[in-house]
């Protein structure tokens, strides 16, 4: 294959660096120690930017959610029910999405030269990338979300309409001050997105012919003593298994690069051929080096997949 197979190790997104958001944070009111919280009520913390739900019959005033004692102490109060909106896009999670409609979001994190979308419910897509605040723009792109290849004249007139549910940018020019804009639209419902990841594009060799991915499923599939079936939709996720060769006077920043995201979820493309990819997953890495002569050097990625 010969394509440069590469990580994106995601930066991690603080309050600071959204500029502007078209997703509201109002998914419950914000806690208040003052307030008594009933059995199953909600709220938010724009701390730790998560929704709680109270689980106490009795009356719950003054309990911190985000102080763990209130939720896994002896008597618990609160139980995390996940991100809020403007946060889902960034907890590491494709499953948790923000919506919005339109889902516009101004960002500056710093230097990054790939930025990754997955999870995408929206029917058109526009970047635009500045390399400080008002300033020029060196990438913009703007187009249908649209996933469908037909085969033949057939798929073309008759195939169902196949969504493009992520979205990869490499190489783009790296400014400590840039600036990015993300714009998702949909003509019916909210748009939305279950993941935003911005980083640096590392490459750890050339991609092998062989690369693996393996689809799963965490439906629910329950047979009773009738032999009656149900089954309970679940999430999916993709596993990916990569063999890439590189030169062994790169092994040494490559071992760096992977020991710096072996517990990180990130992003892995194996190759970005638009005939391959399937090839680009986000999850958690494990690597093994090979070194296999005086000049020679293999890499081999395991990744799991996340929801």
């Amino acid at each position: 294959m010969s394509q440069p197979c590469s990580v994106l190790a995601p930066v991690a997104i603080t309050g600071a660096m959204i500029v502007s958001s078209a997703v509201p944070e109002a998914d419950y009111p914000t806690f208040s120690m003052l307030k008594a919280y009933a059995l199953g009520e909600r709220c938010i913390s724009t701390v730790t930017h998560r929704i709680y739900e109270s689980v106490s019959s009795s009356s719950n005033v003054g309990h911190d959610p985000t102080d763990l004692i209130n939720q896994f102490g002896a008597v618990p109060w609160w139980v995390d029910q996940g991100p809020t909106n403007l946060w889902a896009m960034f907890d590491g999670y494709v499953s948790t999405k923000s919506a919005a409609s339109p889902l516009a979001i101004t960002l500056r994190p710093g230097s990054f030269n790939s930025v990754a979308l997955f999870g995408l419910e929206a029917d058109g897509l526009s970047i635009a990338v500045r390399d400080a605040p008002g300033g020029n723009v060196i990438y913009a792109y703007s187009d249908d979300l649209e996933g469908s290849e037909p085969g033949d004249y057939y798929e073309y007139f008759f195939d169902r309409f196949k969504p493009q549910t992520d979205f990869v940018v490499t190489d783009l020019a790296a400014f400590n001050n840039a600036e990015i804009t993300v714009t998702l639209t949909r003509v019916t419902g909210l748009a939305r997105c279950g993941l935003l990841a911005l980083g640096d594009m590392k490459p750890i060799g050339l991609t092998e012919y062989g690369a693996k991915v393996t689809p799963n499923s965490y439906s629910f599939i329950d047979v009773d003593k009738f032999g009656r079936t149900k089954i309970t939709p679940g999430a999916n996720t993709t596993d990916m298994s990569v063999t890439a060769k590189l030169g062994i006077a790169e092994a040494a920043a490559v071992y760096a690069t992977l020991k710096e995201v072996q517990s990180v979820p990130c992003v892995v493309i194996a190759t970005d051929l638009v005939d391959y990819s399937p090839l680009r997953v986000f999850g958690l890495p494990t690597p093994t080096l090979s070194f296999d002569g005086p000049d020679l050097c293999t890499v081999s990625l395991e990744v799991k997949g996340f929801i």
